[in-house]
């Protein structure tokens, strides 16, 4: 028996005299799913799942039938129903929500106004965003991927030659399902919020934008975009913004049977293409994205390490007795050798650079042994 049954129920009845609405809709689920993320209610699968927990913890049979439990039930799906139409209105594009979110300063810090224009492979000149053929109903996975890929080497600071790819056998069908299978996603409040994610983190993801007969005749470049899909969502691939003479694009990279197109532009409120924009929250900086072998150090705090040209470190007899099991052979035959492997961050691995031992030096202080790497162009 549910020792917590009957507080539920009070909890549950309490919201429902609240107007129906995203707010009062996630108050309602996190009576029973306290750690729910606000994130979750613009997933179809996961709020599903969390309603679905919901009601079997209120359902009248764990209540003996009796009556209160059994309005309450029965107001709960009505008041749900009103609670998630509200939620996808809020979604459509020109709907009053967003065009007042639009409207709203954001704080001096984020503004991104004096930009004109703004490019992620301008910035991060290493990103690789195309891609080969993809098959429509691959195309929300690929997108997600594709942005976790390019916030991956990001963070590694150069081109990966690790990436996630698509799994054929996987259930996961949709972007938001890959992001919170691999530690969750951010939705964007507003262009501000989606411009300055742009320039601190990387590309984002519409998930809204609705690939309309409208837009196909009016695109010069429509052969870019896969005609299975119109009438439907089609996700893309976010990279920048730029002003034109006729007001701001976002640029755009939309994925088809023939792999990734040029880069696209489409208008700034138009066909829902920043109604629901969203982006992983992982850096991924944990992540290894370069094949090893692998030597685990510890990283001098700098930002600068991606572009040195070797490192000189003191390390510890077992730590020597690591890097001998990685590079397999006698290490004072390595410099000679040069054998590669990959030096790697303890803390962020995907901090790494692939290398060879140059020298290895005993020394007497606290750390017995030198070594010196000299980096490798990768």
């Amino acid at each position: 028996m549910d020792p917590c049954r009957n507080l539920i129920l009070e909890q549950v009845e309490v919201l429902l005299m609240k107007e129906p609405g995203r707010k009062s809709l996630y108050d309602l689920l996190k009576v029973t799913l306290p750690n729910l993320e606000e994130a979750s209610l613009d997933n179809s699968i996961l709020r599903a799942k969390s309603y679905k927990t919901l009601k079997l913890r209120i359902h009248p049979d764990k209540h003996n039938n009796n009556s209160r439990a059994t309005n309450i039930f029965q107001n709960l799906e009505s008041f749900y129903d009103t609670c998630v139409k509200k939620i996808l209105n809020d979604r459509k594009p020109g709907s009053q929500e967003k065009k007042r979110k639009r409207g709203q300063n954001r704080p001096s810090e984020k503004s991104t106004n004096e930009l004109v224009e703004f490019d992620v492979r301008d910035k991060w000149s290493f990103l690789h965003l195309r891609l080969k053929n993809c098959e429509a109903k691959y195309i929300p996975q690929q997108v997600a991927y594709q942005c976790m890929n390019a916030r991956g080497a990001i963070a590694h600071c150069r081109k990966t030659q690790c990436s996630y790819k698509i799994k054929e056998s996987c259930s996961v069908h949709n972007v938001e399902e890959v992001f919170h299978k691999n530690g969750g996603s951010r939705n964007f409040e507003d262009i501000d919020d989606i411009k300055h994610e742009l320039m601190t983190k990387g590309p984002v993801v519409s998930t809204s934008f609705l690939l309309s007969k409208t837009f196909m005749n009016k695109c010069e470049k429509s052969f870019w975009f896969d005609k299975s899909l119109i009438g439907k969502e089609y996700p893309l691939l976010i990279v920048g913004w730029k002003m034109t003479s006729f007001g701001e694009v976002w640029l755009v990279q939309p994925l088809t049977r023939n792999g990734s197109s040029e880069i696209q532009r489409v208008a700034f409120g138009q066909f829902g293409i920043d109604d629901h924009c969203i982006a992983p929250l992982s850096t991924f900086e944990n992540t290894p994205w370069q094949a090893g072998p692998y030597f685990d150090i510890s990283f001098p705090g700098t930002t600068e390490w991606h572009t040195w040209t070797g490192i000189k470190i003191g390390i510890r007899s077992n730590e020597l007795e690591n890097l001998g099991k990685v590079l397999g052979e006698d290490l004072m035959m390595m410099p000679r050798a040069k054998k590669k492997f990959v030096i790697r961050s303890k803390t962020k691995h995907a901090h790494s650079r692939a290398g060879y031992l140059k020298t290895l030096e005993r020394q007497t202080d606290e750390f017995p042994w030198r070594i010196e790497i000299t980096f490798l162009d990768d």
